[in-house]
């Protein structure tokens, strides 16, 4: 399976909740940069720190509805860039979250062992903010 597919797969199993499938196709020791300014910015290591930093408190801490929503897939090989968009009701404010992303996957052995996050942080930080 070409990267751009395994990414692909990754986002669909994300939309259906099922973050089983999503860190499946990660490297035990993924590097996962997520864009400085979020409440969780920073870059994390490993599949269970990013489990427990990044997709946990998704549902659990600051969104009621949550999507990260592909719109184009840009295959460059191992590396697969993805322009989408971040939607979402944030808990507690009730605020809208519609924000767009870049995200940088590179894939090795079929395995995704770096994730680099882009996005304006604003809008999120507005969206969680009372």
């Amino acid at each position: 399976m070409r990267p751009v597919e395994i990414v692909k797969r990754s986002y669909e199993a994300f939309s259906r909740g099922d973050l089983d499938s999503v860190v499946a196709d990660f490297d035990p020791e993924i590097e996962w940069q997520q864009a400085q300014g979020l409440p969780h910015g920073g870059t994390y290591r490993g599949v269970e720190a990013v489990r427990r930093s990044i997709f946990d408190p998704l549902d659990a801490d600051w969104w009621d509805e949550f999507s990260a929503d592909p719109d184009e897939f840009l295959d460059a090989g191992d590396d697969v860039m993805v322009l989408g968009r971040y939607r979402g009701v944030a808990k507690g404010t009730g605020k809208r979250l519609d924000v767009p992303f870049v995200h940088v996957w590179r894939l090795r052995d079929g395995k995704a062992v770096l994730f680099r996050q882009f996005l304006d942080t604003r809008g999120w930080v507005e969206a969680l903010a009372p």
